[in-house]
């Protein structure tokens, strides 16, 4: 009964915080920019649109076709489609229960593929493991850019944003006040220290795993695009609106990073994603919330068509019975 309540708790709570962030969101809004958000979606050029669709699409091919670099060392050689299906399906099962979406990935190619579960698995911790360093070189770049930009450090000196100012510094100092409680928790916990070291070890050895590959080069690339892919299309996206189209190559940065923040915490980035975006935009005097909230729309509606139709498609074959080892 426990279990089951806790099982449940961690389906609402997520969905519910992520409901409540978006009431707020529109609950913040203006006229103005309530209208703003009903033209985006009318007045949007739509073959920018599309284009930035596409670009996310084959974002998510190539994280497909990249995962086969690391199944083949193993000697498993799935067929690329039944390993973009099970990428997509895992990326819609993530909006019921966080971080599930990895098991059920992992679970399909082993059904369709015959590849066993805790393998499979493995190489998608290896991928995050991945995913991790990109996000740091990612910030570190954002970074770099927000010092660099005549806007950035124009607006938010003068004080304009307002709320949105304080919201990227209390993003950033909260960051750091965890980082920093984490730290005190780690020297003074020999359990904990020993915990995070054991998995230090592991993402070294994650590490070190992909450099021995034979195609690492081919993986690295693949990396390198997958990423270019997400962050592009954000500049593509923006192209579709006259307020958005010059936007700053560090406001496309900050804009996927606190994006792909609000992923991480919550489903979908529910009500958050909108939010912090904007926060984003704002900083750079661009002042057009429809724009953060198209944008989430279209990348959601994405994921969620193809998630949809990557399981039911997956679903269709008929299932391989596993050996055991």
């Amino acid at each position: 009964m426990k279990n089951s309540i806790i099982k449940i708790l961690k389906i609402i709570v997520p969905i519910g915080i992520g409901i409540y962030l978006t009431a707020y969101f529109f609950s913040s809004l203006n006229e103005t920019q309530i209208e703003q958000t009903k033209s985006a979606f009318i007045d949007a050029n739509y073959f920018w649109v599309f284009l930035g669709l596409i670009i996310a699409f084959f974002s998510h091919l190539s994280r497909a076709y990249r995962w086969l670099f690391l199944l083949a060392p193993l000697g498993y050689n799935p067929k690329l489609k039944n390993a973009y299906h099970a990428v997509m399906a895992g990326y819609i099962i993530n909006f019921t229960v966080p971080r599930s979406g990895e098991f059920a990935r992992a679970g399909l190619l082993t059904s369709y593929e015959k590849v066993p579960f805790e393998k499979g698995f493995a190489t998608i911790v290896i991928e995050r493991l991945i995913d991790v360093i990109m996000l740091g070189i990612v910030f570190f770049i954002t970074g770099i850019l927000q010092v660099n930009s005549a806007k950035f450090n124009a607006i938010t000196e003068s004080g304009k944003t307002g709320e949105s100012s304080n919201l990227f510094w209390y993003i950033l100092g909260t960051t750091v006040l965890f980082g920093l409680i984490g730290l005190a928790f780690y020297f003074k916990n020999p359990k904990l220290k020993k915990f995070t070291n054991e998995k230090l070890k592991g993402f070294y050895e994650g590490l070190m795993s992909v450099w021995a590959m034979k195609k690492k080069w081919s993986f690295i690339g693949h990396t390198v695009f997958i990423w270019t892919c997400y962050i592009g299309s954000i500049w593509i996206f923006a192209q579709a609106f006259p307020e958005t189209s010059m936007m700053e190559v560090g406001c496309v940065f900050g804009a996927f990073l606190v994006g792909a923040t609000a992923i991480a915490l919550l489903p979908g980035g529910i009500g958050i994603y909108p939010l912090w975006v904007n926060s984003v935009l704002l900083l750079y005097g661009i002042s057009f919330a429809g724009f953060s909230i198209f944008l989430w729309v279209a990348q959601t509606v994405l994921i969620v068509s193809l998630g949809l139709l990557s399981l039911l498609l997956i679903q269709r074959q008929d299932k391989v019975e596993t050996e055991i080892e």
